[in-house]
């Protein structure tokens, strides 16, 4: 797995791409109009939020999850995807680590996320994680936070 800086954007769409192509497909809006977005584009979001990624032995992209300052100053996890063949592996919790992690290096006190509420592997490996599902004010996507995780200085 590796963070990915602006120099790394056509890392970061491969990841992206594959992750709203599993989602989405490739016939769908959304996969064509992050298709679309030009390299300035992308190094603009890498400059400004945190992306990992995770690639298989044939450099195919398996995984990616990202951060980016939400409001009050709250993280937010994002754009969380694992190929179907690399679930169950440990992958999802290190990228939760590593966006974690870069919550903390930004000052962040709290990390949330947005979940489909039908989603149970997601929402059970979320709240294994230590999310915590928020009262919901209607229907749409199910908002789940959790505490930053404070790493002991040595």
């Amino acid at each position: 797995m590796r963070r990915f800086g602006p120099d790394d954007w056509e890392s970061a769409r491969a990841a992206r791409l594959a992750s709203v192509r599993d989602g989405f497909g490739e016939d769908s809006d959304f996969y064509r109009e992050q298709a679309a977005l030009d390299p300035a584009a992308w190094r603009v979001v890498l400059a400004e939020h945190v992306r990992f990624g995770a690639v298989d032995d044939g450099d195919r992209p398996v995984g990616t999850a990202c951060w980016r300052p939400g409001p009050d100053g709250d993280g937010q996890l994002y754009g969380m995807w694992v190929a179907a063949g690399f679930r169950g592996t440990g992958l999802a919790d290190a990228l939760v680590e590593a966006v974690d992690a870069a919550a903390r290096e930004h000052g962040s006190a709290t990390l949330s996320l947005r979940v489909e509420p039908g989603n149970a592997r997601a929402l059970a490996f979320y709240a294994r994680t230590g999310f915590v599902a928020e009262p919901s004010p209607g229907p749409g996507l199910l908002v789940m936070t959790r505490p930053v995780v404070a790493r002991p200085v040595s």
